[in-house]
């Protein structure tokens, strides 16, 4: 999660303000179902609905800055 972290907070993607804090959030969040679903003994469908939800709400956020 580092890599991820690094990438999007700190090389140029120009989030500022309440964006970059909800960004944080959701990085952190996202550590954190990654560390639950480690430690379960198998990946099902409710788990990939949340990683396509993480995904869907960081490039929302990412994009919009951009435009």
């Amino acid at each position: 999660m580092p890599f991820l972290r690094g990438k999007l907070l700190s090389n140029g993607i120009g989030v500022e303000g309440e964006r970059r804090e909800y960004l944080k959030y959701l990085l952190d969040d996202l550590e954190r179902f990654y560390k639950r679903v480690s430690w379960s003994d198998e990946i099902d469908e409710r788990h990939w609905k949340a990683l396509k939800s993480f995904h869907r709400d960081i490039v929302s956020v990412v994009s919009s800055e951009r435009a």
